[in-house]
């Protein structure tokens, strides 16, 4: 019994050691974004980002193109949780408050996908 508690606590500290490290704001999201974005590794998986987004209609499920006018700017903070085979999109921060803006948090808040080539990854999307 001990020892599954000592298992579940190191779990549990892991998660919360990597939402630590994430950001918590758009603007200290997109630092981390410009620090990584023209790395090999994560131009790679943002393209399978795409393709999965594109597949399964992300961006398009729940109507938020047409909450409010003009654009919204995303940064989607994809963490892996630890011992997990998937990498979750634990924060979406925009650069705007308005409808548009909740309604993508909620539609890709909590998205489970591959696991990224490292975390924090931060991926930047420009939703029209």
């Amino acid at each position: 019994m001990l020892n599954r508690v000592a298992a579940i606590l190191a779990v549990v500290g892991t998660t919360i050691a990597f939402a630590a490290d994430a950001p918590n704001s758009y603007l200290s999201a997109k630092a981390t974004w410009e620090r990584t974005k023209d790395d090999t590794k994560y131009q790679a998986y943002a393209a399978e980002f795409a393709q999965f987004n594109n597949h399964f209609h992300l961006d398009e499920k729940d109507g938020c193109y047409s909450l409010a006018p003009g654009p919204v700017n995303l940064m989607l903070v994809i963490t892996r949780p630890a011992k997990s085979e998937y990498a979750v999109i634990e924060r979406v921060l925009s650069d705007v408050e308005n409808a548009k803006a909740q309604c993508f948090k909620k539609s890709y808040g909590g998205v489970k996908t591959k696991a990224p080539p490292f975390v924090p990854f931060v991926l930047q999307m420009q939703m029209g």
